[in-house]
């Protein structure tokens, strides 16, 4: 079996905690995905392998911040995915595989008064995110306790602020933020990434020999992602997985690994054609190094100067990074929704979608509605009031009741009373979640 990762699942199983943590984002009540497809990108053209000049990465630092799974209170789990970037932004093109998790960390996080682009790392975990840069923690602070969040003590050289109406902390000390989010990260617990950094618990890559080796590899750069084996065999993926962009100049590299465990040999032959056809590396490549150390396979790719996205070119463009918060003002049938920090938006790129908590292995076929203003751009501070008396019904099917050769393919879908509201970035015609909001009687 060679790798061809299918999409996370949308259940909240340790099986979707294995495959989330960075790769996959759930979206909420977004349609529940099922079968087997492949995640990765075509590459562009063919390619000619040979041995390339990967510039040397940095020592992995970033992994001081990562606990054992072991030592996060009720993760049961052996493995978790990871996610780091350097969000300093580029002004010329680069890989679609690499500017794409921007959109999903935009969307993600709140807005601390820093600004994405002005934070010198990120690592998003399925505990939280972790923000470092050059900035002073009164400014943080200030910004939170004038959008929604309070003051909630402060434990060793952090404070701690906290808000209720999506559950959210934040733990703040001069040059990092430590954030997490109900709707965010799988498993809330700011206080394990905090402890991991100061050493008072077991980190990762001291408990598991393998994600050790694969860190080791891939090393820091621009973007390091680990994603772990899944635990469902047959249709699960044994090996562990990490890649890392690197850039010299205008020039990218795209580096892949593949650790395969004890007893399996990895298929060279396979792997060399899967990283020709089409599923190992950004579509942008054009030459390719390939070699085998023991159960550990390392793929690496240069991408020439020009080819990729150029930032004005970004489609969909990137989401605005903005704090939302809610309140129901003692009404059950109206949800006002509040700006309550960072970038304008403008009214036309924002709907409101509405689905269901947990359909399980169904489909769903969401309702949408128009983002409910008549302001031609939302700002922080404005509001908007969701009228729920007529709350909208939404479909779910089994994905085998499906009949893709009738009129109406979903005509076998079960109406449902929305449970969950989603404001979503839509400029055009995709769409991502920004912020969402559990309705009466939900979960």
């Amino acid at each position: 079996m060679v790798p061809n990762d299918s999409p996370a699942d949308a259940a909240a199983t340790r099986r979707a905690f294995l495959r989330r943590g960075a790769g996959a984002v759930a979206a909420g009540f977004a349609a529940a995905t099922a079968g087997c497809a492949s995640a990765l990108p075509p590459l562009g053209s063919a390619q000619r392998f040979g041995r390339i000049d990967v510039p040397d990465a940095d020592p992995p630092r970033y992994r001081r911040w990562l606990p054992a799974p072991s030592a996060v209170e009720g993760v049961d789990a052996e493995r978790y995915a990871y996610l780091f970037r350097r969000p300093d932004a580029l002004d010329y093109p680069a890989p679609v595989r690499y500017t794409t998790p921007r959109k999903r960390l935009l969307s993600h996080l709140d807005h601390f008064g820093v600004g994405y682009a002005n934070y010198d790392r990120l690592l998003h975990t399925p505990f939280g995110t972790v923000l470092a840069g050059e900035f002073d923690a009164a400014a943080v602070a200030e910004t939170l306790t004038t959008s929604g969040y309070a003051a909630a003590g402060t434990d060793g050289d952090y404070d701690r602020f906290a808000r209720d109406d999506v559950p959210r902390r934040a733990a703040v000390r001069d040059g990092a933020i430590v954030w997490s989010s109900r709707r965010v990260h799988d498993h809330p617990r700011i206080e394990a990434l905090i402890d991991a950094r100061a050493g008072q618990v077991a980190r990762y890559h001291a408990a598991a020999a393998g994600v050790e080796r694969l860190m080791d590899a891939v090393g820091e750069s621009r973007m390091v992602e680990y994603v772990p084996p899944t635990d469902d065999p047959p249709d699960g993926r044994y090996w562990e997985k990490c890649e890392g962009f690197r850039f010299d100049g205008t020039t990218a590299y795209h580096v892949m690994t593949f650790l395969y465990p004890e007893g399996h040999t990895p298929p060279e032959a396979e792997l060399r054609d899967r990283a020709v056809d089409g599923t190992v590396l950004t579509r942008e490549v054009a030459n390719s190094d390939f070699r085998i150390d023991g159960r550990l396979v390392v793929v690496e790719g240069r991408i020439p100067p020009g080819e990729g996205t150029d930032p004005a070119d970004i489609t969909p463009p990137y989401p605005p990074q903005i704090t939302w918060g809610y309140e129901r003002e003692g009404d059950p049938r109206a949800i006002v929704l509040r700006h309550e920090a960072g970038a304008p938006v403008p009214v036309d790129a924002l709907s409101l979608r509405f689905g269901v908590d947990d359909p399980g292995d169904l489909y769903t076929l969401p309702a949408s509605r128009p983002f409910p203003t008549d302001s031609d751009r939302l700002t922080p501070g404005e509001t908007a009031t969701v009228d729920l008396r007529d709350r909208p019904t939404v479909g779910l099917i089994d994905p085998d009741d499906i009949d893709r050769d009738a009129a109406d393919p979903y005509a076998a879908a079960e109406p449902r009373p929305a449970t969950r509201m989603q404001v979503s970035y839509a400029p055009g015609s995709s769409s991502r979640p920004l912020f969402a909001v559990p309705l009466e009687e939900s979960s």
